[in-house]
């Protein structure tokens, strides 16, 4: 798995907005945010320190996640809506300028773009935009408010609608469920699903992948960790207001490669989930998966 790195304007602006922050304070920050995550809870940023804490911890890994994500779209956005910005980490995917929706005001302003103070669950008049997403925010509503919200989203969104969550069972569940919402709605799901049917991931597993990204010395601090690297597991979902034609296949986990035989975990356009073996008898087949790594498309000539 290759390691993601972080752009130098963003982290320059992390190191910027948590300049004043001692890293003892730091790593305690980021324990209590780590704490909030594994209990499922939305995280407390109403101080400095957690804030910070979040900027070094959580913005690498929502930025590797995004950008793993987005790059399944279809097209090049030129409008873009982020609901639940947090300090937009979005903008450092977007292709063009952002129109950032945020409740916490301690945000606004931290990365360039149009910024709107709101609540999601008490939405403005927003304009439509083509793209639409919401990235790790929807564990932070109840469970009545989510299908509003994503109502409103999919309202507002001209081409697409983009959906990130932590790769966990909760994550997970609150993809599928907005997965059948916007199935009803009429949207056509480019990714990471080959299909329109009822998702086949059944309890007690879930469809989530995995991006590695590379750790800061402040994430190292935070973290009172020495590897140079950390793997951010999540969940997305992309929706289009148009067919498409997605990948007819997904790699759902890492290859498992043996002696002249690859076997692969696979999310298909017609059989569900799957499990392919390939063999170096077909040895365009066997070059591809030897390259095929977890999350990647697969064509059916491999099924």
């Amino acid at each position: 798995m290759q390691t993601a790195p972080i752009p130098h304007p963003l982290r320059e602006l992390i190191e910027r907005e948590t300049a004043d922050i001692k890293g003892a304070q730091l790593a305690v920050a980021a324990e209590a945010l780590s704490t909030a995550y594994r209990a499922g809870l939305p995280p407390a940023l109403n101080t400095a320190a957690a804030r910070a804490a979040y900027l070094v911890t959580r913005v690498p890994a929502t930025y590797a996640a995004l950008t793993r994500a987005t790059a399944e779209l279809p097209f090049e956005p030129e409008t873009w809506l982020d609901l639940g910005s947090g300090p937009g980490t979005t903008g450092w995917v977007a292709p063009c300028d952002v129109t950032f929706v945020e409740t916490n005001k301690a945000w606004l302003g931290t990365t360039p773009g149009r910024w709107i103070e709101a609540d999601l669950r008490r939405l403005p008049h927003l304009d439509p935009h083509e793209a639409v997403s919401i990235s790790y925010a929807l564990n932070e509503l109840a469970p009545a408010e989510r299908p509003r919200l994503i109502a409103e989203a999919w309202h507002l969104a001209t081409k697409a609608l983009i959906l990130v969550e932590p790769g966990t069972v909760e994550g997970f569940a609150h993809i599928r469920a907005a997965r059948t919402q916007l199935i009803e709605l009429g949207a056509h799901l480019h990714a990471p699903c080959p299909h329109q049917a009822a998702c086949p991931m059944t309890d007690p597993d879930w469809c989530h992948f995995a991006v590695r990204i590379e750790r800061t010395r402040l994430h190292k601090i935070a973290k009172g960790g020495d590897l140079s690297y950390e793997d951010e597991k999540y969940s997305y979902l992309i929706a289009l207001k148009e067919p498409s034609t997605p990948a007819p296949g997904r790699i759902l986990r890492h290859p498992k490669i043996h002696s002249g035989l690859i076997e692969l975990t696979l999310c298909t356009k017609d059989d569900g989930l799957k499990n392919a073996r390939i063999t170096k008898k077909n040895k365009d087949e066997w070059r591809t998966a030897r390259k095929a790594d977890w999350g990647d498309p697969w064509s059916p000539e491999a099924q």
